[in-house]
């Protein structure tokens, strides 16, 4: 894929996982400078405040009827805790439809990683970037040995505000 090509699968992404949360009654912006946050998310009644980075992939569908993404990551965002505490929303484009997001806290996935860091699922890039490979099958979603299918489609974290 060229890069004008992951540009706009990219900001597609995004745009993506801006519509659901919108849907479910949360204000989102996207901030002028980023400097590691792609979405600002917003409950307007209280102002609880949400950063979300999005990661977008094309999966590549296996002969087994699984199908694998790859996701480019920063190793200092991950390990930089903030307040509000980051949370990443990886979207997985199969085919012709949006296939699944992911939807994880950082301390969590920073945790998944340093635990199957020695795996061929994660690739360190350069000083300060890694390449991640999930596993989807079925409903499933897994990174090497760990399972992180309780955090496909969930969006708990941004429960259904009813206006």
């Amino acid at each position: 894929m060229s890069k004008r090509a992951n540009l706009y699968t990219g900001r597609a992404g995004h745009l993506a996982v801006m519509a659901e949360l919108l849907l479910r009654g949360w204000n989102t912006a996207i901030p002028e400078v980023d400097v590691g946050d792609d979405i600002f998310v917003v409950r307007d009644s209280d102002g609880n405040l949400q950063r979300v980075q999005v990661k977008t992939a094309v999966a590549k569908p296996l002969k087994s009827g699984a199908h694998n993404a790859l996701f480019n990551l920063s190793l200092s965002q991950l390990s930089t805790p903030v307040n509000p505490e980051v949370i990443y929303v990886f979207a997985v484009r199969l085919h012709s439809h949006w296939d699944a997001f992911v939807v994880i806290d950082r301390e969590t996935l920073r945790e998944t990683l340093a635990e199957e860091l020695s795996g061929s699922h994660i690739q360190i890039r350069s000083a300060d970037r890694l390449l991640l490979r999930l596993r989807f099958t079925g409903t499933g979603v897994t990174c090497g040995q760990r399972d992180l299918s309780q955090y496909r489609n969930n969006w708990t974290r941004f429960p259904i505000i009813e206006h």
